[in-house]
């Protein structure tokens, strides 16, 4: 209808165009539509169908079509006419720079199609939009779901990419592309993260301490193996419930509720174990990261380095106060008998801080190498350098020192120097702990891959209460029986610590009637 009236309005400019206006009336009286010139302002110059004066037609500058052809050179509208009363088509076309033309067809006909096409069209969008409810829900929406589980399956499960969708689906295919490559990245990630896990992991197993995070819940976050004994099962989930010991408990309460970083050594009365516990308030993860040592042995050798240095302190000082002594005595004394007595005193009592001091220096050496240099020896050899280094104790006391040896060949694999000094201060103890003549039996036999040597006496023995305490350094059996001795309470420290530095084991067993030393070398 619209494409119509233009049609006329512009066959109708084109006869208005070639003809003056006094000839208007004759040539449009017999045409159908009502055509009308109006002025730029509205005012109606001409009007095929009205019969009363110009002048008496309302004015028609607010015309929604009048509008739209002084703006756009056309205009179209619909309205009821005040002058036909009829439903009106207008169209309006700016005729030249003063005039527009206005066509207009009664809009009966072209409404009810209008009307008609427009029912039609929703009808027809109403059912397009039924079927595809339906279609979503009984097709389409069971498709994206069974895709969507798919894609979600594949995510949950941390699976390689596999094709769920395929270019056939072009409108989901695009959400899939971008899915494929997250999943991709996340994967990557994710091994990322579990290689750094594990590296973490290892490094806070290797450590020789213990450590627990414990959050504001009191639940255990993160542990180490290291000090499991701490616990009553090794999976723990709160410290509360799953911590042995309540001093430790007690350290972890005090600084979750303080809410700072704190420092305490425990004494564990019931293993008798000393432990440093350090612990630290992470602000901004409220979680609280606890290390727990094992200080025991640190402590225990303290306390060996302090009972170390006492001994050595008395040790020295009691034959450093008889050189003094017997020093001022010899200046006083003019009896040449008495000079030679206090002169023997005072190499005697040298001789013993010589050998307190060759024993602090063998047990410094044997502690700073652990190194042993084993060689075939003939076994001749190793005699004749323990009877040399005795020699004088030897002939001095008359000791009857014999040798049974049980071996494949003349020639054994030893660490010469070591061996020496462990056969040289067990046999020395069995001279000089013996108020008989000494009579020393050594006995050399393989084992296997190990070589068993004992070395037994008939000397003054031990209880078997001192057989427990023997290696320690400075032990002395029986200082009654002993206190006239000249020995360090060094020898069998030594002898425990060359055993042990030459893979063996050594025992002791003894009796009034004599001591039996066995100690197992490798070969």
């Amino acid at each position: 209808m619209e494409n119509s009236l233009r049609n006329d309005a512009y066959l109708i400019k084109n006869i208005i165009l070639q003809n003056p206006s006094e000839n208007y009336g004759d040539l449009f009286k017999k045409t159908q539509k009502r055509f009308t010139i109006i002025g730029l302002d509205g005012k109606v110059l001409f009007d095929s169908m009205e019969d009363k004066s110009i002048d008496s037609i309302e004015n028609h500058h607010n015309r929604p079509e009048i509008l739209s052809a002084l703006k756009d050179d056309e205009g179209l509208s619909t309205r009821k006419s005040e002058t036909t009363k009829k439903e009106m088509i207008y169209f309006a076309l700016k005729l030249n720079s003063s005039q527009i033309i206005r066509v207009s067809v009664v809009s009966n006909n072209a409404l009810k199609h209008i009307k008609l096409s427009t029912y039609v069209h929703i009808i027809l969008f109403s059912l397009l939009n039924l079927f595809a409810l339906i279609s979503y829900r009984f097709y389409l929406k069971r498709y994206l779901f069974d895709r969507i589980d798919q894609i979600k399956k594949m995510l949950e499960d941390g699976n390689e990419i596999k094709e769920v969708v395929t270019k056939d689906d072009r409108w989901l295919f695009k959400f899939w592309e971008v899915i494929k490559e997250w999943q991709d990245n996340n994967l990557k990630n994710i091994e990322k993260l579990k290689l750094e896990k594990i590296k973490l992991n290892n490094i806070i197993s290797s450590v020789d301490m213990g450590i627990l995070l414990v959050d504001n819940e009191k639940k255990i976050k993160l542990k180490n193996d290291a000090i499991n004994f701490i616990y009553i099962k090794e999976d723990i989930n709160n410290y509360k419930k799953d911590i042995k010991y309540p001093e430790v408990i007690k350290f972890i309460d005090r600084l979750i509720s303080k809410k700072e970083n704190d420092t305490s050594e425990i004494f564990l009365d019931d293993i008798q174990k000393y432990i440093l516990l350090r612990g630290k308030y992470m602000k901004s993860r409220e979680e609280y990261l606890f290390t727990i040592k094992d200080i025991t042995r640190n402590r225990e050798t303290l306390e060996v380095q302090k009972n170390f240095i006492t001994n050595v302190g008395h040790e020295l000082k009691t034959p450093l106060t008889n050189i003094m002594g017997y020093l001022v005595a010899l200046r006083e004394e003019e009896n040449s008998h008495k000079r030679d007595k206090f002169i023997n005193t005072i190499e005697r009592n040298a001789g013993k801080l010589d050998n307190i001091l060759m024993d602090f220096l063998n047990l410094s050496k044997i502690e700073s190498s652990k190194v042993i240099n084993l060689a075939p020896i003939h076994v001749n050899l190793l005699k004749d350098e323990i009877n040399r280094s005795l020699e004088n104790q030897i002939e001095s006391k008359k000791v009857d020192l014999s040798y049974k040896l049980d071996l494949q060949t003349d020639y054994i694999r030893i660490d010469f120097e070591k061996t020496t000094m462990i056969l040289k201060n067990l046999i020395e103890n069995a001279i000089i702990y013996n108020v008989n003549t000494p009579k020393i039996k050594v006995t050399m036999e393989e084992k296997f891959d190990k070589y068993k040597i004992s070395v037994k006496d008939n000397g003054i023995g031990m209880n078997k209460s001192d057989t427990y305490k023997i290696f320690d350094r400075f032990y002395r059996v029986d200082k009654a029986r002993t206190s006239n001795v000249a020995g360090t309470g060094l020898g069998l420290s030594i002898v425990y610590e060359l055993v042990h530095l030459c893979g063996g084991d050594i025992d002791v067993k003894s009796n009034k009637n004599g001591t039996l030393f066995t100690f197992t070398m490798i070969k």
